[in-house]
């Protein structure tokens, strides 16, 4: 049974809640170099030393709020996909790419939070690539049906990485290196579109970026059932 959160736990929710909200502003203002918890203090008219009881530093807020936008992308490309359940492999990978896009134009500061530069050192902690992890199983799970005989082995040194890195995650590690390869292919394209479109070099040459994404999956549908990649 669950139990009422107490109102000390409230107010620590609510509080936390307000930091998250100040540090996205920021953010979006300045990108993650402008993210300071004096600053936030000051906007909510706490001293720095009460923010800390928080947050242990800047870098522990900036894993929160990675952590949090990972889940918020994983969760919109889980919906699409759960929306196309009845859809063919091709489609399914259709609507996940569709979404992927959707999300990011939606919510552009935080997509360049959790893909473009980072403060010097920092790396995102287990528990934020674990969030976005079922975004990426998703992806393998529709290109591993499309590609069925069609998928290899893999033994180069690629293929190599792609075994190391699928592992490291507790990924589907029986799926070839082959359909590894092109879920990671399929980000990175999808990742191209998409940030060409939030700078707005698409825009000037004209280009529609749905319209890209809608050929790059085209393409990947075809590498996966033995086209060239």
């Amino acid at each position: 049974m669950a139990t009422t959160p107490s109102r000390r736990e409230r107010m620590r929710a609510q509080t936390i809640a307000e930091i998250k909200a100040h540090a996205l502003a920021q953010v979006s203002e300045g990108g993650t170099a402008a993210l300071s918890l004096n600053a936030i203090a000051k906007a909510m008219g706490v001293s720095g030393p009460a923010l800390y009881r928080y947050y242990a530093s800047r870098e522990a807020l900036l894993e929160e709020l990675v952590r949090d936008g990972y889940r918020e992308l994983a969760g919109a490309l889980v919906a699409a996909d759960d929306g196309a359940a009845r859809r063919a492999p091709a489609g399914r990978l259709g609507a996940v790419a569709a979404a992927y896009r959707a999300w990011a134009l939606a919510h552009p500061h935080r997509y360049a939070m959790l893909f473009g530069p980072r403060p010097a050192g920092y790396a995102d902690p287990p528990e934020a690539i674990a969030e976005i992890q079922a975004g990426m199983e998703i992806l393998l799970a529709a290109l591993g049906e499309l590609a069925g005989s069609a998928a290899d082995a893999g033994r180069d040194r690629l293929s190599r990485q792609l075994r190391d890195w699928i592992a490291a995650r507790g990924g589907p590690v029986e799926l070839p290196a082959r359909v590894l390869r092109l879920g990671v292919l399929t980000w990175t394209r999808l990742h191209g579109i998409v940030s060409l479109e939030l700078a707005g070099a698409l825009g000037d040459m004209g280009l529609d970026g749905g319209l890209l994404v809608d050929a790059e999956v085209r393409a990947v549908v075809a590498a996966a059932r033995g086209g060239d990649e």
